[in-house]
């Protein structure tokens, strides 16, 4: 595959990132690379592995990211500025 025109990735490795690595492949992302990851050894010395995904964007698709990330933060900080006043 041709990994030419990425020029942003995303990594996710929580419990949800199989879900949200297929929204950003929707959106035509690639999809970089999938693999384990070690999150933490427990106390018992048992390590705890996740599916870790790759996503790549185009720089189109990263500048709308970058918007859609702004008007997310600003929804935020509006419900947040409600329950400060």
């Amino acid at each position: 595959m041709d990994y030419s025109d990425i020029v942003f990735t995303l990594e996710f490795d929580d419990d949800g990132a199989n879900s949200r690595a297929n929204d950003f492949l929707s959106k035509g992302w690639k999809l970089i690379s999938v693999g384990t990851k070690l999150i933490d050894i427990l106390e018992n010395n048992q390590a705890y592995y996740n599916t870790a995904y790759v996503v790549g964007a185009t720089k189109e698709q990263y500048e709308g990211y970058l918007i859609q990330e702004e008007e997310d933060l600003k929804e935020s900080q509006r419900i947040t500025d409600r329950f400060t006043d």
